[in-house]
């Protein structure tokens, strides 16, 4: 019962939700719900706008990827098949086809796959040479025949795997719509042929070629590894961003303030530099081991490989290291948490969708951390295709340098404030008061003579006030000689008892 009883008494005192002394509390914190809501809205509009319009909007730019168009054969059926193969590309929902044919550039089939393999062009198209010959004695001879060695589509998965399977399925459904036209437009051309008719002209064709005169092979010369660049991308370097650039930075907090009373400001910027290099050199390494331990059937490593990665791996963690501490400088603690997940998923964006036709808002992609390490990494498992490493490695090194400079000035500036006590941190005490000097014996003996001249005026000022003035009335003498007797004897009081303790403090 005598719980009871206290639970009971301790429950009296405390106030219901919505009683009037409670009003601030409850203001702060609906002011906090509305600051976390405002901050995750933003995320996810932002997170999601990036998603979408880098991932989702590539129909609406398809025209920006160009394919080459080459034909190699001279016949007439591979003249008419040019023709309709380069009307069938003015469709605005298929890549942009560029014809070439009897231009000096591009007279090899080598020369065309170089050019989609440096990135020149999205992929190719172009007529094989002994195309109408070969057409031409099936029909009329019954020949064997091909006809997916008509034409051949160059592509090159590596350069962006979302993106080269939009333009190769634009560019696929137009040669695909193309065969029956193709097939209708030739056996036209048959039957019109003099003492033509269409008993004999089916009892001598191959049937193949009758039908389908003309198809396409691929000829995918940079495969894309997806699983292992899919994993790369989006796990490995989100996991080393994390751990290698959060974690240091918010750790940073409780590590480097004792520091800022005891050491140089140099000292200090160069050990927060010096563990950061370290910690995400730790941090790499052990991804790089995981990549090489689960790579899969698709890709076969080396020893180069190993080393190429993971200075992919810690060009990116430090480029965040730096910008991540910056954050933390100039964004207020409650937006931090927001600010890290809009950056995380921007990156991730800028990684798996790439910049390219895109809105040309999303060109800032370029300057992005994840990009250019999607670009390497992607470099890297294809043996060299879509090389931009010359573009990519100088991005994220100046990354790494501009935020690192930033962040030496604003760890400057923080010490300073810490040493001159305007700033107070958890683990720096805040600056102690100055003890007051104490006076003297010297200045007590020359404060004495003071101390007389100043009771002696006090006497005077009593035997003059106990003097009536001529007119004053005698009640109101005595009142006022009471009262200023009572002042002067307060005054005395008060002067004696400082006079006391400056003598007891010597």
């Amino acid at each position: 019962m005598q719980v009871l009883k206290e639970h009971r008494e301790r429950q009296q005192k405390l106030l219901p939700l919505f009683s009037p002394e409670l009003r601030a509390t409850r203001m702060a914190f609906a002011k906090g719900i509305w600051d976390l809501f405002l901050v995750f809205t933003v995320v996810f509009w932002v997170s999601i706008s990036f998603l979408y319009g880098a991932g989702y909007d590539t129909m609406r730019h398809i025209k920006e990827a160009t394919l080459i168009f080459r034909n190699f054969d001279n016949s007439q059926t591979a003249q008419d098949l040019s023709s309709a193969i380069i009307t069938a590309f003015k469709d605005p929902a298929v890549p942009l086809l560029k014809d070439y044919t009897g231009s000096d550039s591009y007279q090899s089939i080598d020369a065309i796959k170089d050019a989609v393999w440096r990135g020149d062009a999205w992929g190719a198209i172009y007529v094989n040479d002994g195309f109408g010959e070969r057409l031409e004695r099936a029909l009329a001879q019954g020949a064997d025949y091909d006809p997916k060695s008509a034409v051949t589509l160059v592509t090159e998965e590596s350069r962006h795997y979302f993106k080269v399977m939009m333009v190769n399925k634009g560019a696929q459904t137009a040669l695909s719509e193309l065969e029956g036209v193709f097939a209708q437009q030739v056996f036209a051309q048959l039957a019109s042929a003099e003492g033509a008719n269409t008993t004999s002209i089916i009892e001598n064709a191959n049937s193949a070629a009758l039908v389908t005169p003309y198809s396409y092979t691929i000829d995918n010369i940079a495969p894309y590894h997806f699983d292992m660049s899919m994993y790369i991308l989006s796990v490995t370097l989100s996991l080393c961003m994390v751990v290698g650039s959060f974690i240091p930075s918010n750790m940073w907090k409780s590590i480097e303030e004792p520091f800022f009373k005891q050491v140089r400001i140099p000292q200090i910027i160069a050990l927060r530099a010096f563990i950061n290099i370290v910690w995400a050199m730790f941090i790499c390494v052990q991804a790089t081991g995981i990549v090489f331990v689960f790579h899969g059937p698709t890709w076969s490593p080396t020893v180069g490989d190993f080393f190429a990665i993971f200075a992919i791996f810690l060009l990116n963690t430090l480029a965040f290291t730096f910008f991540i501490d910056c954050m933390q400088n100039w964004v207020h603690p409650r937006f931090l948490l927001g600010g890290y997940f809009t950056t995380l998923f921007v990156n991730i964006s800028a990684a798996i969708f790439g910049a390219e036709l895109n809105n040309h808002f999303f060109r800032i992609y370029y300057a992005l951390p994840f990009h250019s390490s999607g670009l390497m990494l992607r470099t890297l498992l294809t043996d060299g295709s879509y090389n931009k490493l010359d573009f990519a490695i100088p991005i994220n090194i100046l990354w790494s340098l501009f935020w690192w400079t930033i962040s030496s000035f604003l760890i400057a500036r923080k010490a300073r404030l810490v040493y001159a006590g305007k700033m107070l941190m958890s683990n720096v005490p805040p600056p102690q008061p100055q003890p007051q000097p104490q006076p003297t014996a010297a200045a007590q003996e020359k404060s004495a003579p003071h101390t007389e001249l100043q009771s002696a005026s006090h006497e005077s000022e009593y035997a003059s006030s106990t003097t009536g003035s001529p007119g004053s009335t005698p009640s109101g003498s005595h009142t006022d000689i009471s009262s200023r007797m009572d002042q002067q004897r307060d005054r005395r009081r008060t002067e004696s008892e400082v006079s006391d303790i400056e003598i007891e403090d010597m």
